[in-house]
């Protein structure tokens, strides 16, 4: 029992330090499928859809990926740096927004665009030097649950610029 409650607030506090929601673990998932799931939510796009754009939220504009899903951007990562700081079991619950070239195309968005090397292959989308992602809580567009989790997840608005405000 007493190894039990060790290892459960271990695991807690390996979520609160990187940033992730334990709350995805409550779907009912067992650790095997919370493994399994795929560290890349942004589905494929046609060859000349945005992977990015803008959407009015109840926060002002924000950038979103191809499909209208709200995008953030993580504290820790370092402006240009060649990789997110974001690891495995962070990007669990935080894809990568990533593109299949390194040249992603964007609409509505007045930011430095680029890529840095992203999971299994792909180029990771950076907006002003910073990584973006997905949370994935946010199950439909207009969907904001990752904004200011831990304190360190932000939307970032049409100049890419993090949105440090709360409904």
């Amino acid at each position: 029992m007493r190894r039990q409650w060790l290892f459960a607030t271990v695991a807690s506090t390996a979520l609160v330090l990187t940033g992730c929601s334990p709350d995805a673990l409550d779907s009912g998932d067992s650790a095997d499928n919370v493994t399994a799931i795929s560290t890349s939510l942004s589905p494929p796009a046609a060859a000349d859809a945005p992977l990015l754009k803008t959407a009015d939220s109840p926060l002002g504009t924000i950038a979103v990926d191809g499909e209208g899903m709200t995008v953030y951007v993580y504290n820790p990562d370092e402006e240009n740096s060649q990789a997110g700081s974001c690891d495995e079991a962070c990007l669990r619950y935080w894809p990568a927004v990533t593109s299949a070239t390194d040249s992603p195309i964007v609409e509505g968005i007045d930011a430095v665009i680029s890529t840095v090397d992203g999971p299994e292959g792909s180029f990771q989308i950076t907006v002003n030097g910073k990584p973006v992602y997905r949370y994935l809580d946010d199950k439909v567009p207009g969907d904001m649950l990752g904004q200011s989790v831990g304190s360190l997840w932000w939307m970032i608005d049409a100049a890419g610029n993090p949105v440090f405000k709360t409904e």
